[in-house]
């Protein structure tokens, strides 16, 4: 009897057993499951997976940190009576990289994996911008850390992981020149050296003997890439505007306006603004430009006539007096007949070195054309009248000078009429 009592409990033993295993997957696992999900959650781990194998458990999901990670593996390692098997971690940190801009200091945080991309990203940040004190105490790598799918190596500017940041490093182009009696300084930001070099270059040949400051003037690949920036037509402006006096002064900035200050004709500004067009597109230039009759009203002119001193000075002082004309009229009047007669024997007296330029002034209030025909009558009408004094024609022009507006500093005493000056 006890024999069979025996060979029964033999019997029912495994079937037992098979109904515990059996109870205990469809009540326990389940819950089981749902207990390591929300530990993982809890942990910090994004996108977790659970596989419940009777005792065995795996897992799977990304950590923030391997700080996260190690929480979230101590938290499985707890759930009685599971057990995570050798291989079963699943666990990765996702490489990441931050970066927070503070003044000219810029911190690194994040995790990579192991290896040299560490140096490569503050060197890439560092070419970008080498203005900018890279700290990268808190960029860290760990041997749990991989990579996002499909990302290639070795990271460059363009790698998703640093574009936003790149992008968000880059500053705009800007550049400021200003031309002083002594000096030529340049500052600003350039997206390329060949820019800067030519710009340089061309101040260097129209500079003199003014000392070229081209120190604070920066070129980059960090600078994003503007318009006016452009090799050649730059350079090309920069040459005609600035081989004018001092002082001068050109700006553009992240807007784009190039803004112009200094002495010019209007001629001048016209074929600044022609210059212009090509580097900055519709933009329409801010010209504050003090207008001038002509180049011969520049101050520090150096007349083109070898005459010494002792015999100059006597005719500038002489040739002060305008020529004045009767509204409408390029008749001489005998009063003006007189002041050029009594002129006549000085200027017969300097010789054929001596050399002129007369002048007539428009009136800027009349009709643009008109005041062109008008003026150049006058002037020839000046010129006629010393020839019949004897002053010889050969070194003599007679031309019109651009309109000023009225009320200028360098406008005419009296518009329309007639001024001689010393070439």
């Amino acid at each position: 009897m006890r024999l069979s009592l025996i060979f029964l409990m033999l019997i029912l033993l495994p079937v037992a057993t098979g109904v515990h295993a059996w109870l205990f997957c469809r009540e326990n696992l389940p819950l089981l499951t749902q207990e390591a999900l929300k530990r993982l959650r809890e942990a910090g781990v994004s996108d977790p997976v659970v596989d419940v194998r009777f005792f065995d458990i795996a897992i799977t999901g990304e950590a923030a940190n391997p700080a996260a990670r190690e929480k979230a593996l101590a938290a499985i390692r707890s759930l009685v009576p599971l057990r995570l098997a050798p291989g079963a971690d699943r666990l990765h940190v996702m490489a990441g990289l931050q970066a927070r801009l503070e003044n000219e200091n810029l911190f690194l945080s994040g995790w990579l994996p192991e290896g040299d991309e560490a140096d490569n990203v503050r060197r890439i940040l560092g070419d970008l911008r080498p203005d900018l004190r890279i700290h990268a105490k808190e960029l860290r790598s760990a041997p749990e850390v991989r990579w996002p799918e499909g990302l290639k190596l070795p990271l460059t500017a363009s790698s998703p992981m640093l574009k936003l940041i790149v992008e968000k490093l880059r500053v705009p182009a800007e550049l400021h020149i200003r031309a002083k009696d002594d000096a030529i300084v340049i500052t600003g930001l350039l997206p390329a050296t060949e820019v800067k070099e030519e710009l340089v270059a061309v101040l260097a040949e129209v500079a003199g003997a003014r000392v070229v400051d081209p120190s604070a003037l920066k070129a980059s690949p960090h600078v994003l890439t503007a318009p006016f920036a452009k090799p050649g037509a730059l350079a090309a402006f920069v040459r005609r505007f600035f081989e004018l006096p001092p002082p001068r002064t050109f700006d553009i900035g992240p807007d784009g306006v190039p803004r112009l200050q200094g002495l010019a004709t209007r001629q001048m500004e016209s074929a600044w603004l022609a210059l212009l067009r090509p580097v900055t597109g519709a933009a329409k230039v801010d010209a504050r430009l003090t207008l001038l009759p002509s180049s011969y009203h520049f101050p520090g002119y150096q007349v083109q006539t070898a005459l010494p001193p002792e015999v100059l000075d006597p005719i500038r002082q002489a040739v002060r007096l305008p020529i004045v004309f009767e509204t409408g009229s390029s008749r001489l009047t005998p009063e003006e007949q007189t002041k050029l007669a009594a002129l006549a024997p000085m200027l017969l007296a300097a010789g054929p070195a001596l050399r002129l330029v007369i002048g007539a002034h428009p009136d800027p209030t009349g009709l643009d054309s008109v005041e062109k025909n008008i003026g150049r009558a006058r002037a020839e009408a000046v010129l006629s009248f010393l020839v019949e004094q004897g002053v010889p024609a050969g070194d003599v022009s007679a031309v019109v000078f651009d309109p000023v507006p009225a009320g200028s500093p360098s406008s005419a005493l009296t518009p329309g009429s007639v001024e001689i000056l010393i070439k």
